[in-house]
């Protein structure tokens, strides 16, 4: 073949390879690909605390990738006092007013029955923050509680074991009796049980009311000691195990839910056990931060632990919580002694 020829075949073969790729569609990047959704998040802590700076970012990154980089969440955080208060947080999301969500069961203890027989005090109480989430999650999805149908529930997160934060050493269970102590609805019963008055406020009203004398005590993990700034009005700590469990829902809005594409809702549900998870481990971390931040900060701050004999007798002073609150369940119409039995053993599985 003539090199005439040759040349001339080149031409037009590097003419429909030019012709071609310009009517191809170009390969987009992956920044090009994702699809941007905007969602609102209240929740009940410091703009400050570890889950508004670590615990929630990271939930909603494994979300986007789960979604293989196709969907980037621009999350709006209001913290709390910005929005909606603890108590209002549920009713907040079912009605609309956040998209999304997060808040203690315990601040609304009629609407939750069947999950708050977990955080009854000597019904289940958790060995650590691992312990007490995949317990939680199993009994949530053991039960399904239609009490919480009125929302998307994403995932439950738990705090530790409890301690009980005091202006004084509290080395005796007798010396709870007539205390004002904060805790939250779920542990009521727990703080009459050893003769304590038991005084309800959002954790953000806590530190005020204990320079003010309100009260005397607060039943709450570690945590709060730096999260809360606790330390700065606690000088002990005392350990009172059986005694607290507390869950956090979070929740979206069931309109917001299904605006959301098919792929995208599948990527939360894709993700719920690690949410638990990580959240889990994110708190016991936090649980020893809160006493690192307390001994270091204060100086002073002294922990607690209650003889072998108090402890027993502690437990016996809580076993009736467990009948009233079968008793609860039971005027709901509920199969109490089922209920509690389960959660129970649930607990003391994973502890």
């Amino acid at each position: 073949m003539k090199k005439g020829v040759l040349f001339s075949l080149l031409v037009v073969v590097l003419v429909a390879l030019s012709l071609f790729g310009a009517c191809a569609e170009p390969t987009p990047t992956p920044a090009a690909q994702a699809e941007t959704i905007k969602l609102g998040f209240a929740h009940i802590w410091p703009a400050t605390h570890f889950t508004a700076t670590d615990q929630f970012p990271r939930y909603f990154k494994m979300v986007e990738e789960a979604t293989g980089g196709k969907y980037i969440l621009n999350i709006e955080y209001y913290p709390v006092g910005t929005l909606l208060g603890g108590a209002e947080a549920y009713d907040g999301v079912v009605k609309g007013i956040a998209e999304s969500g997060t808040s203690s069961f315990g601040y609304t203890p009629g609407r939750f029955p069947v999950t708050l027989t977990m955080n009854q005090s000597g019904i289940a109480p958790p060995k650590d923050c691992q312990a007490a989430g995949l317990a939680r999650w199993e009994f949530q999805n053991k039960f399904k509680p239609v009490e919480l149908d009125d929302v998307k529930l994403l995932y439950i997160y738990p705090t530790g074991p409890g301690w009980i934060h005091s202006h004084v050493p509290i080395t005796t269970v007798d010396q709870m009796k007539g205390m004002k102590i904060r805790v939250t609805g779920a542990g009521v019963l727990g703080v009459q049980a050893v003769g304590g008055e038991p005084v309800a406020m959002p954790m953000g009203d806590v530190y005020q009311a204990a320079q003010k004398g309100t009260i005397e005590a607060l039943v709450s993990p570690l945590e709060t000691l730096e999260g809360w700034k606790h330390a700065e009005v606690f000088d002990y700590s005392t350990f009172v195990p059986y005694f607290y469990s507390e869950f956090f829902w979070v929740a979206m809005n069931w309109d917001r839910w299904n605006s959301l594409p098919k792929d995208l809702q599948d990527a939360f549900g894709a993700v719920a056990v690690d949410a638990v998870k990580d959240a889990s481990e994110i708190w016991q971390a936090n649980m020893k931060h809160g006493m690192d931040f307390a001994s270091a900060s204060t100086g002073g701050h002294e922990f607690i632990y209650l003889s072998d004999d108090e402890v027993a007798k502690l437990k016996e002073m809580l076993k009736p919580v467990r009948g009233e609150y079968i008793a609860e369940l039971n005027g709901k119409g509920l199969p109490g002694e089922e209920i509690a039995t389960a959660a129970s053993e649930i607990m003391a599985k994973y502890n």
